[in-house]
């Protein structure tokens, strides 16, 4: 029996979350795929504490919980029939294992429908499946045994060291921003991100950029944010990853005095020539510890 290891990550997944039917989360990296099934949010918890990123030890027990599901066919006995298929990839996306419905038991009996409010599924990164892959994918397929509906994820996790502190916080807050995307921090305090595409830099003349603005950020400092780790990922509608050359443009200021800063990042996403929307943008910024986070999602 497989007990939890807990990644606490828990956000919103109505509103800007789930603009769209596929996209991808913060701090996790999720992705989902919406085909009939919705959830409020997806929570994976590590001893009650928030994952901040997709760094898990191997032979260590974690919980994902989707919490209230909708969408699942209700009988006339009032109950519901939910599945979930748990199956682990490598980086290239090739079967390691596969656990099957780890709802099997309660196939023919389901749930009463007014009081289930979650699924929660313990799994762990067996050495035995993993054998020397340091990257692998935990991919879940929800799905109704009384209609084909279903709400897939993709959990694409890095392995970490035994010794390696877990990224893990009770710091995360969400980050407004000026156009609804969604964005969490971690350890930070902002008031508001502004969000555009900019077609003005001539840097890389051909490229649009999704500029991200943060003024007034507090609890870290201008050198701090200089040094940290820069890494943005861009996908099509399809949520399929497409790797850009073109680096990143950033620009720190602020007032030393007033412990202020001021951030400013320039992400190369798409031709200027193209004119396709529904490119999901995520980019992340943290700390050389790890410790302090920006993390922000946006469909342009």
């Amino acid at each position: 029996m497989l007990k939890p290891i807990t990644l606490l990550f828990s956000l919103m997944l109505t509103a800007c979350s789930f603009a769209q039917n596929n996209g991808v989360l913060p701090f996790t990296g999720i992705q989902y795929f919406n085909e009939g099934l919705w959830a409020k949010s997806v929570e994976v918890s590590m001893d009650g504490n928030k994952l901040t990123g997709n760094r898990i030890p191997a032979n260590k027990e974690f919980i994902i919980k989707l919490q209230l599901p909708t969408g699942f066919t209700e009988d006339a006995a009032k109950k519901l029939y939910p599945a979930a298929e748990v199956s682990f990839l490598n980086s290239k996306k090739q079967p390691l294992v596969s656990l099957g419905n780890m709802l099997k038991e309660n196939e023919k009996t389901g749930f009463p429908a007014i009081s289930y409010k979650e699924i929660a599924l313990k799994l762990s990164l067996r050495t035995e499946w993993l054998k020397n892959e340091r990257e692998c994918i935990v991919q879940i397929r929800y799905y109704d045994l009384k209609s084909k509906k279903q709400l897939r994820l993709m959990f694409p996790v890095s392995i970490a060291p035994p010794t390696e502190p877990l990224a893990v916080s009770k710091l995360s807050m969400a980050i407004k921003t000026s156009d609804e995307s969604l964005g969490m921090s971690n350890a930070l305090q902002m008031n508001k991100a502004d969000i555009m595409v900019d077609t003005s830099i001539r840097v890389a003349p051909k490229n649009a950029y999704l500029s991200i603005e943060i003024p007034g950020i507090t609890g870290t400092s201008m050198t701090e944010v200089m040094n940290g780790k820069n890494t943005f990922w861009v996908f099509d509608k399809n949520m399929n990853e497409i790797k850009i050359a073109d680096k990143l443009l950033k620009k720190v200021g602020g007032s030393m005095e007033d412990n202020l800063v001021n951030y400013t990042v320039k992400i190369p996403f798409r031709l200027k020539t193209d004119l396709n929307k529904g490119y999901t943008i995520r980019y992340r910024w943290e700390s050389t510890d790890r410790k302090k986070i920006i993390d922000i999602v946006t469909i342009k």
